[in-house]
Protein backbone atom coordinates (compact mmCIF):
# COMPACT_ATOMS: atom_id res chain seq x y z
CA UNK A 1 0.00 0.00 0.00
CA UNK A 2 1.25 3.55 -0.45
CA UNK A 3 2.14 5.28 2.68
CA UNK A 4 0.17 8.51 3.12
CA UNK A 5 -1.23 10.76 5.62
CA UNK A 6 -4.26 11.29 3.80
CA UNK A 7 -7.49 9.49 5.12
CA UNK A 8 -7.07 7.92 1.79
CA UNK A 9 -5.16 5.35 0.13
CA UNK A 10 -4.19 3.20 -3.19
CA UNK A 11 -2.99 0.62 -4.42
CA UNK A 12 0.67 1.09 -5.29
CA UNK A 13 2.47 -0.23 -8.77
CA UNK A 14 -0.71 -0.40 -10.32
CA UNK A 15 -1.62 0.07 -13.63
CA UNK A 16 -4.39 2.73 -14.68
CA UNK A 17 -6.24 3.54 -18.13
CA UNK A 18 -7.37 6.70 -19.29
CA UNK A 19 -9.44 6.64 -21.89
CA UNK A 20 -10.32 9.85 -23.99
CA UNK A 21 -7.24 12.32 -23.27
CA UNK A 22 -9.06 15.61 -23.31
CA UNK A 23 -9.16 18.59 -20.97
CA UNK A 24 -9.79 16.64 -17.70
CA UNK A 25 -8.01 13.02 -19.10
CA UNK A 26 -4.82 15.42 -19.80
CA UNK A 27 -5.03 16.94 -16.69
CA UNK A 28 -5.12 13.44 -14.17
CA UNK A 29 -2.29 12.05 -16.29
CA UNK A 30 0.26 14.30 -15.70
CA UNK A 31 -0.44 13.89 -12.09
CA UNK A 32 -1.77 10.45 -11.48
CA UNK A 33 1.69 8.93 -11.76
CA UNK A 34 2.60 10.70 -8.85
CA UNK A 35 -0.57 10.84 -6.87
CA UNK A 36 -0.77 6.58 -6.95
CA UNK A 37 2.94 5.34 -7.56
CA UNK A 38 1.92 4.04 -10.75
CA UNK A 39 3.79 1.30 -12.65
CA UNK A 40 2.01 1.59 -16.14
CA UNK A 41 -0.03 4.65 -17.45
CA UNK A 42 -2.30 3.74 -20.70
CA UNK A 43 -3.33 6.79 -22.63
CA UNK A 44 -6.11 5.98 -25.23
CA UNK A 45 -7.80 8.22 -27.21
CA UNK A 46 -9.03 8.28 -31.14
CA UNK A 47 -6.68 10.70 -32.50
CA UNK A 48 -3.50 11.05 -33.23
CA UNK A 49 -2.77 13.99 -32.28
CA UNK A 50 -3.98 16.14 -29.55
CA UNK A 51 -4.37 19.75 -28.34
CA UNK A 52 -3.29 21.21 -25.47
CA UNK A 53 -3.52 24.67 -24.45
CA UNK A 54 -4.32 25.22 -28.10
CA UNK A 55 -1.39 23.90 -29.51
CA UNK A 56 -1.54 20.24 -31.36
CA UNK A 57 0.62 17.40 -30.26
CA UNK A 58 0.77 13.60 -31.06
CA UNK A 59 -0.70 11.58 -28.21
CA UNK A 60 2.50 9.70 -28.28
CA UNK A 61 4.49 12.71 -27.68
CA UNK A 62 2.26 13.73 -24.60
CA UNK A 63 2.84 10.24 -23.50
CA UNK A 64 6.82 10.30 -23.72
CA UNK A 65 6.76 14.31 -22.23
CA UNK A 66 4.58 12.25 -18.54
CA UNK A 67 6.57 9.41 -18.91
CA UNK A 68 10.23 11.72 -18.61
CA UNK A 69 8.86 13.14 -15.65
CA UNK A 70 7.80 10.24 -14.37
CA UNK A 71 10.37 8.19 -12.00
CA UNK A 72 9.09 4.72 -12.79
CA UNK A 73 6.31 4.96 -15.12
CA UNK A 74 5.82 3.10 -18.06
CA UNK A 75 3.27 5.28 -20.12
CA UNK A 76 2.02 3.94 -23.37
CA UNK A 77 -0.31 6.07 -25.98
CA UNK A 78 -2.98 4.33 -27.87
CA UNK A 79 -5.19 5.15 -30.82
CA UNK A 80 -8.32 3.17 -31.42
CA UNK A 81 -12.20 3.42 -31.59
CA UNK A 82 -13.67 2.82 -28.44
CA UNK A 83 -17.14 1.87 -30.50
CA UNK A 84 -14.99 -0.70 -32.18
CA UNK A 85 -15.18 -4.66 -30.83
CA UNK A 86 -11.72 -6.02 -32.74
CA UNK A 87 -9.99 -2.27 -31.53
CA UNK A 88 -11.22 -2.46 -27.64
CA UNK A 89 -10.03 -5.97 -27.77
CA UNK A 90 -6.91 -5.58 -29.02
CA UNK A 91 -6.15 -2.76 -26.45
CA UNK A 92 -7.10 -5.34 -23.39
CA UNK A 93 -4.86 -8.07 -24.73
CA UNK A 94 -2.45 -5.55 -24.99
CA UNK A 95 -2.68 -4.09 -21.26
CA UNK A 96 -3.67 -6.65 -18.50
CA UNK A 97 -4.28 -6.11 -14.75
CA UNK A 98 -6.00 -2.52 -15.17
CA UNK A 99 -7.14 -1.84 -11.78
CA UNK A 100 -8.12 2.20 -12.34
CA UNK A 101 -9.66 3.68 -15.08
CA UNK A 102 -10.92 7.00 -15.76
CA UNK A 103 -13.53 7.21 -19.00
CA UNK A 104 -14.01 10.52 -20.51
CA UNK A 105 -14.30 9.88 -24.40
CA UNK A 106 -17.81 11.35 -25.26
CA UNK A 107 -19.49 13.13 -28.31
CA UNK A 108 -22.05 15.76 -28.32
CA UNK A 109 -23.03 16.61 -31.50
CA UNK A 110 -25.20 20.00 -32.56
CA UNK A 111 -25.72 21.67 -29.33
CA UNK A 112 -28.51 23.97 -29.16
CA UNK A 113 -30.45 22.30 -32.26
CA UNK A 114 -34.30 20.98 -31.47
CA UNK A 115 -35.13 17.38 -31.38
CA UNK A 116 -36.94 17.54 -34.15
CA UNK A 117 -34.37 18.86 -36.59
CA UNK A 118 -31.67 16.03 -35.63
CA UNK A 119 -30.81 13.08 -37.67
CA UNK A 120 -30.55 9.31 -37.29
CA UNK A 121 -26.71 9.38 -37.78
CA UNK A 122 -26.64 12.36 -34.86
CA UNK A 123 -28.88 10.32 -32.50
CA UNK A 124 -27.32 6.97 -33.00
CA UNK A 125 -23.63 8.40 -33.40
CA UNK A 126 -24.02 9.73 -30.27
CA UNK A 127 -25.47 6.68 -28.48
CA UNK A 128 -22.39 4.78 -30.50
CA UNK A 129 -19.65 6.76 -28.81
CA UNK A 130 -21.22 7.72 -25.44
CA UNK A 131 -23.31 4.46 -24.41
CA UNK A 132 -22.07 1.84 -26.09
CA UNK A 133 -18.06 2.62 -26.00
CA UNK A 134 -18.85 2.34 -22.31
CA UNK A 135 -20.43 -0.69 -22.70
CA UNK A 136 -17.63 -1.94 -25.00
CA UNK A 137 -14.96 -1.27 -22.98
CA UNK A 138 -16.32 -3.03 -19.90
CA UNK A 139 -17.55 -6.23 -22.16
CA UNK A 140 -14.04 -6.20 -23.46
CA UNK A 141 -12.41 -5.71 -20.58
CA UNK A 142 -13.88 -8.41 -18.80
CA UNK A 143 -13.76 -10.95 -21.68
CA UNK A 144 -10.49 -10.90 -21.69
CA UNK A 145 -10.16 -11.11 -17.83
CA UNK A 146 -7.97 -7.83 -17.78
CA UNK A 147 -9.57 -6.19 -14.72
CA UNK A 148 -7.22 -6.30 -11.35
CA UNK A 149 -9.03 -8.47 -8.76
CA UNK A 150 -11.42 -6.61 -6.54
CA UNK A 151 -10.26 -3.26 -8.93
CA UNK A 152 -11.60 -0.09 -7.91
CA UNK A 153 -12.91 2.95 -9.56
CA UNK A 154 -13.65 2.24 -13.08
CA UNK A 155 -15.11 5.82 -13.46
CA UNK A 156 -17.45 7.39 -15.97
CA UNK A 157 -17.70 10.79 -16.51
CA UNK A 158 -21.61 9.30 -17.13
CA UNK A 159 -23.28 12.35 -18.17
CA UNK A 160 -22.99 16.37 -17.75
CA UNK A 161 -24.63 18.15 -14.70
CA UNK A 162 -26.59 20.10 -17.05
CA UNK A 163 -28.32 17.19 -18.78
CA UNK A 164 -31.66 17.07 -17.01
CA UNK A 165 -31.51 20.51 -15.67
CA UNK A 166 -31.18 22.96 -18.69
CA UNK A 167 -31.26 21.75 -21.83
CA UNK A 168 -28.57 23.45 -23.41
CA UNK A 169 -26.73 20.51 -24.52
CA UNK A 170 -27.11 18.50 -27.24
CA UNK A 171 -30.42 16.60 -27.19
CA UNK A 172 -28.56 13.37 -28.62
CA UNK A 173 -25.84 13.71 -25.86
CA UNK A 174 -28.63 13.81 -23.55
CA UNK A 175 -30.16 10.98 -24.96
CA UNK A 176 -27.52 8.81 -25.05
CA UNK A 177 -26.35 9.65 -21.97
CA UNK A 178 -29.21 8.87 -20.29
CA UNK A 179 -28.74 5.36 -21.26
CA UNK A 180 -25.19 5.35 -19.44
CA UNK A 181 -26.98 6.79 -16.28
CA UNK A 182 -28.99 3.70 -16.09
CA UNK A 183 -25.82 1.56 -16.93
CA UNK A 184 -24.41 2.77 -14.12
CA UNK A 185 -27.41 2.62 -12.07
CA UNK A 186 -29.01 -0.69 -12.86
CA UNK A 187 -26.14 -2.32 -13.62
CA UNK A 188 -23.41 -1.59 -10.84
CA UNK A 189 -24.30 -4.12 -8.43
CA UNK A 190 -23.92 -6.67 -11.27
CA UNK A 191 -20.47 -6.17 -12.24
CA UNK A 192 -19.38 -5.44 -8.96
CA UNK A 193 -20.61 -8.89 -7.66
CA UNK A 194 -19.65 -10.90 -10.59
CA UNK A 195 -16.35 -9.27 -11.34
CA UNK A 196 -15.52 -7.09 -8.65
CA UNK A 197 -15.59 -4.12 -10.70
CA UNK A 198 -16.53 -0.81 -8.82
CA UNK A 199 -18.54 1.46 -11.46
CA UNK A 200 -19.41 5.27 -10.25
CA UNK A 201 -20.39 8.24 -12.69
CA UNK A 202 -19.24 12.21 -12.45
CA UNK A 203 -21.37 14.53 -13.98
CA UNK A 204 -19.70 18.04 -13.97
CA UNK A 205 -21.29 21.35 -15.50
CA UNK A 206 -19.17 22.52 -18.76
CA UNK A 207 -15.73 23.28 -18.50
CA UNK A 208 -13.60 25.95 -20.56
CA UNK A 209 -11.54 24.17 -22.91
CA UNK A 210 -10.38 24.09 -26.50
CA UNK A 211 -13.80 21.55 -27.07
CA UNK A 212 -16.27 23.80 -24.99
CA UNK A 213 -15.47 26.97 -27.55
CA UNK A 214 -15.17 25.24 -30.70
CA UNK A 215 -17.65 27.10 -32.08
CA UNK A 216 -19.63 30.41 -31.42
CA UNK A 217 -22.85 28.35 -30.11
CA UNK A 218 -20.49 26.24 -27.82
CA UNK A 219 -18.97 29.24 -26.60
CA UNK A 220 -22.36 31.12 -25.65
CA UNK A 221 -23.77 28.01 -23.73
CA UNK A 222 -20.28 28.49 -21.81
CA UNK A 223 -20.76 31.91 -20.90
CA UNK A 224 -24.05 31.32 -19.93
CA UNK A 225 -23.44 28.56 -17.89
CA UNK A 226 -20.46 30.83 -16.36
CA UNK A 227 -22.83 34.13 -15.56
CA UNK A 228 -25.06 31.90 -13.89
CA UNK A 229 -22.47 30.06 -11.18
CA UNK A 230 -23.30 30.48 -7.74
CA UNK A 231 -19.44 29.69 -6.95
CA UNK A 232 -18.34 32.94 -9.41
CA UNK A 233 -16.16 30.13 -11.44
CA UNK A 234 -16.32 27.33 -14.06
CA UNK A 235 -16.08 23.45 -13.02
CA UNK A 236 -12.37 22.98 -13.20
CA UNK A 237 -10.13 19.85 -14.10
CA UNK A 238 -8.61 20.14 -10.72
CA UNK A 239 -12.47 19.22 -9.64
CA UNK A 240 -12.73 16.46 -11.53
CA UNK A 241 -9.62 14.55 -10.51
CA UNK A 242 -10.50 15.14 -6.82
CA UNK A 243 -13.46 13.20 -7.12
CA UNK A 244 -12.11 10.88 -9.44
CA UNK A 245 -9.09 10.09 -6.74
CA UNK A 246 -11.74 9.39 -4.56
CA UNK A 247 -13.66 7.14 -6.61
CA UNK A 248 -10.21 5.32 -7.11
CA UNK A 249 -9.37 5.40 -3.13
CA UNK A 250 -9.76 1.87 -1.26
CA UNK A 251 -12.22 4.08 0.95
CA UNK A 252 -14.84 4.42 -1.39
CA UNK A 253 -17.76 2.95 -0.37
CA UNK A 254 -20.06 4.44 -3.32
CA UNK A 255 -21.85 1.69 -5.95
CA UNK A 256 -23.46 3.09 -8.81
CA UNK A 257 -23.33 6.75 -7.88
CA UNK A 258 -23.55 10.40 -9.25
CA UNK A 259 -21.86 12.76 -7.93
CA UNK A 260 -22.40 16.12 -9.64
CA UNK A 261 -19.53 18.38 -9.30
CA UNK A 262 -20.77 21.72 -10.98
CA UNK A 263 -20.38 24.50 -7.82
CA UNK A 264 -24.16 24.65 -7.15
CA UNK A 265 -24.86 25.46 -10.51
CA UNK A 266 -28.12 23.34 -11.32
CA UNK A 267 -29.52 23.72 -7.97
CA UNK A 268 -32.52 25.06 -6.66
CA UNK A 269 -32.30 28.59 -6.73
CA UNK A 270 -34.55 30.04 -3.50
CA UNK A 271 -36.77 33.28 -4.55
CA UNK A 272 -37.34 35.65 -1.48
CA UNK A 273 -39.55 38.88 -1.65
CA UNK A 274 -42.25 39.43 -3.74
CA UNK A 275 -42.09 37.63 -7.30
CA UNK A 276 -41.66 39.21 -10.84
Amino acid sequence: MVKSMSPLTYDSDATAMIIGVGLMGQYIAQRCPEWLGLSKLVLVDHLENINIDGKVIPLRQFAENIASGAIKTEVVAETIDIASEEDVQGLFNRHRDVRYIQHTAGISPKPLTPPEDLTKDDIMGACEVNLWGVHNVLKQGIKAKAFAPRTHGVVILSTSATVGSEGRASAAYEESKGGLMNLLTLQSRYFLEEYGLLLNGLAPSPLRGIMAAQNPTSAARLQAVEDCMPTGALTAPKHIAGATMYFWSNECWCVGEVLTADGGYTKHKPIYGALD
